[in-house]
């Protein structure tokens, strides 16, 4: 077995060589976040000496220099070209065909159209000008009159053509504005088309030189950027006695031009295309800034636009180092991003090039979790369930979305984030309408503004009721907060709170409280803020 480098060059659409025509077949897909390794085998009869070996369908979408290709057989390879051919079974090729004829048969049904109307307009040229002539000749030919009758009899006749060749007309007009509008819609789709190249594939053409007559298998391996997965979870939990269940699944889109179909499928989460140069740095250096009022003024620059000149001289552009491949196999490294995971899918799999999500599993599993109820009233007045899960490294978990279910009902859709430093994860589960909250400020509440001398002191309270309706005691992990103050004449004092844990560098508070079936817990927590009373405060978002 010999692993040869390949030259690389992309021709016109016209082929260059006639060779021996092969359809390989794709055998296995690695597809990353964003693009694919797309693997093809393909068995060729060759005869004695140098040959061509032409492999068909492939991706006009590869990347430049991604290109490997093994040979097995008693052969040397002496280069490898591709080409960009018109794909004739693409159904975009098919559609552009069946535009063109129905081009062809508006554009011939417009002229017959208009040759009508046209043989019309011509007879009611020709009545309207012998009308002129009406009395002037009878009806032998001879100059005299008409009788009256006669006359009437005439004025009906060339009435009721002249009517009737105008309504025909009308008819004509408006299939005429039909066929118009139709042929506009059909060359621009036609233009597009064209010009979007999207029914080209590609070729390969190979020159071979065989020492013998014999059967070569070719495995050929390239990269494109038309594909892409990402992952998507569903989560079913059956009870807080109970583990969760987790199916964990990607969607996966391929726009390469070709079906895989009943392939060996694998995800990864590594970036093929990222840069692996090692970082150089440069020299910096440090100088005087230079005196430029006088270039400011030869140029006409307004007075104090200078500064904006230095910024241009001093600042440079960021060193860029180019993407380069080579024809060693492409380098599998993590982007940075996430961690770098792969999975292989069981058996074999289809996924239509149609560009449009295709939904896969990747395994199923039942994850052991804890289950705590969290609320923060002052922002949503609801109480929502988490699911902690442990050690969670090792499930392989990516950022993504989660469709919940809780005893199989469907209740929303979560975010999984595990780029976390903690220990355990935290999943929402989404509200447990069992268990209320309210947040209010008691009616019992008086003393709200009050002035000391030059100090005004502004003091609020709240009141959070939490009631549980289910048949099971629950604890909640409530949190509220008040205010820090940003100037040393604003002093913020914390009252009555209830027990809470405080955090006075964030002013966050933090209860845990056991809510036994069916009953209600209620907290209360106040504060105060005391400012110069010539001057106002106002609350804001750090």
């Amino acid at each position: 077995m010999r692993i040869l480098a390949t030259l690389f060059c992309s021709v016109s659409l016209s082929a260059l060589f006639a060779g021996n025509p092969v359809t390989p077949t794709i055998t296995e897909v690695t597809v990353y976040r964003t693009g694919a390794r797309i693997t093809y085998f393909a068995a060729a009869n060759v005869p004695s000496g140098v040959s061509e070996v032409i492999l068909e369908n492939i991706s006009p979408h590869l990347v430049e220099n991604s290109l490997q290709i093994k040979i097995d057989g008693n052969a040397r390879m002496n280069h490898a070209i591709f080409q960009y051919i018109p794909d004739v079974h693409s159904p975009l090729f098919l559609r552009m065909g069946a535009v063109g004829d129905s081009l062809t048969l508006l554009e011939d049904m417009l002229a017959a159209l208009q040759d009508e109307d046209d043989i019309l307009e011509s007879e009611a040229s020709m009545l309207r000008e012998n009308a002129k002539r009406v009395g002037t000749f009878s009806s032998t030919g001879q100059s005299g009159t008409l009788t009256v009758a006669q006359l009437q009899e005439t004025a009906d006749f060339f009435r009721k053509r002249l009517l009737e060749i105008h309504t025909h007309q009308q008819k004509l007009a408006k299939a005429i504005r039909k066929i118009n509008s139709d042929l506009e819609r059909l060359q621009q789709e036609i233009h597009r088309l064209r010009t979007g190249n999207n029914f080209q594939t590609g070729q390969l053409v190979l020159k071979v030189d065989a020492n013998g007559a014999q059967e070569l298998k070719i495995t050929c391996t390239y990269f494109v950027r038309t594909a892409s997965w990402v992952p998507l979870y569903d989560i079913f939990s059956d009870g807080l006695d109970k583990p969760l269940q987790l199916t964990y699944k990607a969607n996966v889109v391929n726009s390469t031009g070709f079906d895989w179909k009943n392939v060996v499928l694998k995800l990864s989460t590594a970036n093929p295309l990222h840069n692996n140069n090692r970082p150089v740095m440069s020299s910096e250096f440090v100088d005087f800034q230079q005196d430029i009022s006088g270039i400011a003024a030869q140029f006409n620059i307004p007075a104090g636009a200078e500064s904006n000149i230095y910024q241009r001289e001093k600042v440079s552009a960021p060193n860029k180092v180019p993407i380069t491949y080579d024809s060693s196999p492409v380098d599998i490294r993590s982007n940075g991003d996430e961690p770098l995971i792969g999975f292989e899918l069981p058996g074999h799999q289809n996924i239509p090039s149609d560009g449009k999500m295709q939904t896969v599993i990747l395994f199923e599993k039942s994850i052991p979790v804890d289950y705590e109820y969290h609320a923060a009233p002052k922002i949503e007045p609801a109480v929502f369930l988490l699911a902690k899960i442990g050690d969670f490294g090792q499930y392989n978990l990516l950022n993504g979305h989660a469709n919940i279910f809780l005893q199989e009902t469907f209740i929303g859709r979560t975010n999984v984030n595990p780029k976390i430093t903690a220990d355990t994860l935290l999943l929402s589960l989404g509200r447990d309408e069992q268990v209320t909250i309210d947040r209010i400020q008691p009616k019992d509440f008086t003393e709200r503004r009050k002035i000391f001398g030059s100090k005004i002191r502004e003091t609020c309270q709240y009141e959070i009721s939490i009631k549980n309706n289910k048949s099971k005691p629950v604890t909640v992990d409530l949190i509220d907060q008040f205010p820090i103050s940003k100037q040393k004449d604003i002093v913020v004092e914390l009252g009555d709170h209830s027990g809470a844990k405080v955090s006075p560098e964030f002013g966050k508070l933090e209860w845990n409280v056991e809510i036994p079936a069916g009953q209600t817990k209620k907290i209360r927590f106040s504060y105060s803020v005391e400012y110069p009373k010539d001057k106002g405060v106002r609350y804001f978002k750090g």
